[in-house]
């Protein structure tokens, strides 16, 4: 048989072979973009991606002359999968994986039940075509023999070319996105693919450029405190013990369900010798809990690109439990997980953590979710706690109420309403319940073992739990507490300071973020923090709250006492949205600007003085004194 006649010529088997490839990927990968809400870009997107494709798919021609057929279905297959993940974690975190995940694939297995609730069977389409492509591509094998790459393929050198025009464009077009967005690259400008490459960049850069004049002006606007500081020393000489309440949000404190309170607990609690922050927000990174915890410590922001932990390893830092120390504080910390999840074990030294308890220290008689029940957690601890020299810092993280919520039927003890019966919300509002119930359980406990009197009880939401973006969640809760569910309750969790004796009972209304965590505390310890030591505040000191976001919404969304700003997910300012916390109404958006620009300022300033490991110097010379050098660098550069 004439095999030369028989077949096409080579170029034109490749050509048709590689568009097959890049065009099904494609399709599947603008499905996705549907699905994240991609609208206004969506066309320049898809552009941009069958270019990047085009080009990765011409690299492997070049690369592999012989083996292109395997190459273009391995490809093939990653991306596919890559979509598929993609799908997955956009349904619960509504934004595409960071390439910081790459650190967190030691962490799947601690929540593997939270993964499995987000998978769909109809995810397996994302797969058919690739199975077909497979079996497509071996009966070409067959058909078409390799006679032709006996001598040197000479059009390898023409799709080298190729790709680096094509490059050459592509480099052009995310330049215009980043102009037309004030450099504000995003998934929703860039695609699934573009924006993994910038991210992946983004983790190999120096540390951002910080412009002083506007770093300035944000550190500036902490405030200085009054000389005469409400409630110093408050707590001088108690026990702190700090309960972070996962995935504790404020509504649920709120809004009885038919007539049963979900924490009756953490009401009772806030009507009696309690400092109530009622306009506390997350201000949580990639890292979730962990990033909790390490904003409350640290008084900084988390890092943008992977859990804190991880991402400044190795750093020297300050924190809460350091500071406490000076004053005699021994710092505990009980999780009953896995010691190593989210690094912990190898973090908490460098974070002034001076005994952590762990799953490896704990009886794991009764698993509910994450890991040990609070029930257990509380029960096994207090044997420690009370061995500890007083006083103490304890530092308890709970896990019950995480994701998916599904409490054991004998742990379900409220009424629940036929028309929450099995929703997202009603299994929330459940572990909501258990977890209120079993802080009162330990409070009983700290008072049978006598430590209660002479201790201050610390409870804050680590971050949401509900999340406003899911349409039919949304629908439940906006029922539930009679007013649209948006991005300032979903982001509202509670901080209260409960002082038994104290007779000290107040609400506190301004805005207020986790970063602001630290200072606070040393304040009511009796030893305040200088005004630019951290980029938080001291909430009971100030006039004017401001709580900065910049990760699960789009960096320079921020919350203030009258407002928030949630900048858009296309990066672009002027489509940006804006209203009054207390009415609802919309806020020109020329009246956040400024604080736009302050919630920027703030992040890099901080991000730069993480990567650069400068908190020695912060302690030395303030934040104003990281500015002063930052200028001086810059001048001798000019």
């Amino acid at each position: 048989m004439d095999w030369g006649k028989r077949i096409e010529k080579p170029n034109t088997h490749i050509i048709r072979m590689m568009t097959v490839f890049v065009i099904t990927l494609l399709v599947k990968m603008m499905i996705l973009h549907w699905i994240m809400g991609v609208r206004l870009y969506f066309i320049q997107a898809a552009i941009m991606n069958l270019m990047t494709l085009t080009g990765l798919f011409l690299l492997f021609i070049y690369f592999f002359p012989k083996n292109y057929f395997k190459a273009f279905w391995w490809m093939h297959l990653l991306v596919s999968g890559l979509i598929f993940v993609n799908t997955v974690y956009y349904s619960h975190f509504f934004t595409l994986v960071p390439v910081g995940s790459v650190f967190q694939i030691g962490q799947l297995g601690g929540v593997s039940d939270s993964i499995f609730a987000l998978l769909r069977p109809i995810y397996v389409l994302y797969f058919v075509d690739t199975i077909y492509l497979r079996f497509w591509i071996k009966k070409k094998n067959k058909l078409y023999h390799s006679w032709y790459y006996d001598k040197k393929n000479r059009r390898n050198g023409i799709y080298a070319i190729a790709f680096m025009v094509l490059m050459f464009f592509m480099v052009g077009a995310i330049n215009l996105v980043a102009l037309s967005t004030e450099g504000n690259l995003r998934p929703a400008n860039l695609g699934m693919i573009n924006y993994h490459i910038y991210d992946a960049f983004r983790l190999t850069r120096p540390a951002p450029i910080v412009d002083p004049d506007q770093a300035e002006e944000a550190v500036m606007a902490i405030e200085e405190e009054e000389e005469d500081r409400r409630f110093e020393g408050l707590l001088e000489g108690r026990n702190i013990i700090v309960i972070q309440a996962e995935s504790l949000q404020s509504f649920p404190m709120e809004h009885a369900l038919a007539d049963q309170e979900v924490t009756p607990v953490l009401n009772d609690l806030i009507r009696q010798d309690t400092l109530y922050f009622s306009n506390f927000y997350e201000q949580v990174g990639w890292g979730n809990t962990s990033d909790a915890e390490f904003v409350v410590h640290n008084g900084f922001y988390p890092s943008t690109s992977t859990f804190s932990y991880q991402a400044y390893e190795g750093n020297d830092f300050y924190t809460l439990p350091m500071h406490l120390e000076k004053q005699g504080y021994t710092s505990v910390v009980f999780h009953g997980n896995d010691p190593e999840f989210w690094s912990r074990q190898s973090a908490y030294p460098g974070q002034g953590i001076h005994h952590f308890y762990s799953a490896e220290d704990f009886e794991m008689n009764e698993m509910i979710g994450l890991g040990l029940s609070d029930y257990e957690l509380y029960k096994q601890s207090i044997q420690w706690l009370k061995e500890k020299p007083e006083p103490f810092y304890a530092f308890y993280i709970t896990l019950t109420c995480h994701h998916p919520f599904i409490m054991p039927e004998k742990y379900q003890w409220l009424n629940m309403p036929l028309e929450y019966e099995d929703t997202y919300l009603g299994h929330y509002l459940q572990s909501v319940y258990y977890m209120d119930q079993q802080i009162g359980y330990f409070i009983n406990l700290l008072k049978e073992e006598g430590l209660y009197d002479n201790s201050a009880i610390v409870i804050y939401g680590d971050h949401q739990g509900v999340d406003m973006r899911n349409q039919e969640i949304n629908e439940q809760v906006s029922r539930y507490i009679n007013r649209p569910y948006q991005e300032d309750e979903m982001f509202r969790v509670p901080l209260m300071i409960h002082v038994p004796g104290s007779g000290v009972e107040e609400e506190i209304t301004l805005a207020g973020g986790q970063i602001d965590f630290f200072p606070t505390m040393a304040n009511l310890a009796g030893n305040p923090l200088a005004p630019d030591a951290v980029l938080g505040q001291d909430l009971l000191n100030i006039k004017e709250g401001f709580v900065a976001k910049q990760v699960h919404v789009s960096a320079g969304s921020f919350i203030d006492n009258e407002k928030i700003f949630i900048m858009s997910p296309e990066g672009l300012y002027d489509n940006s949205q804006s209203w009054n916390l207390k009415t609802g109404e919309p806020v020109p958006l020329e009246e956040a600007r400024q604080g736009y620009e302050r919630a920027l300022a703030e992040i890099t300033l901080s991000e730069y003085v993480m990567e650069n490991n400068l908190i020695p110097r912060v302690q030395k010379a303030g934040l104003s004194g990281i500015l002063d050098n930052i200028r001086f660098l810059l001048d001798l550069e000019k």
